[in-house]
């Protein structure tokens, strides 16, 4: 009799040990499930205001320009400059296929200005986009760039 209760004894080990974790691993899986769905919100997209861009409008950002300055009399100074460009929506396709032109517009602006020309006073640089805003339409024969955002400039 001794040895039936030892069996049956290690019958039920050999039953419960599985079952225990079977049910520890569900209920990480499901823990993990649940706190991923309740953490992880979907993000709801917000339209975000652009300032002075009209819904008919579209910014086309420009490749990285890297340009030497006219010389000064002191060491060769290069200006870095990222622009985008604001155009009608129905003119960003044909712009885009353009860049050449926007491109070279853009360089013969930037090979004639001197580093204090760029950075004499705060109307240096609004004054600067006013220049390549009427330089590209001019080259491009219409008017085609509404406005131009600097994202990013150095002048070393």
């Amino acid at each position: 009799m001794a040895k039936e209760e030892k069996s049956s004894k290690g019958k039920k080990w050999i039953i419960i040990i599985p079952l225990v974790l079977i049910l520890a691993v569900g209920c990480g899986i499901g823990g993990d499930l649940l706190a991923n769905k309740l953490l992880n919100k979907p993000k709801v997209e917000k339209k975000v205001d652009t300032g002075g861009i009209a819904s008919g409008e579209k910014i086309v950002p420009m490749d990285k320009f890297l340009v030497n300055l006219a010389s000064d009399g002191s060491s060769q100074k290069y200006i870095s400059v990222n622009i985008s460009l604001v155009v009608p929506s129905t003119k960003a396709k044909q712009l885009k296929k353009n860049t050449a032109l926007v491109r070279d517009s853009v360089i013969n602006v930037l090979r004639q200005k001197k580093e204090s020309d760029i950075l004499a006073n705060a109307n240096s640089v609004p004054n600067l986009k006013t220049e390549l805003i009427n330089t590209i339409n001019q080259n491009y024969g219409q008017k085609i760039v509404n406005q131009i955002f600097i994202t990013n400039m150095v002048i070393q």
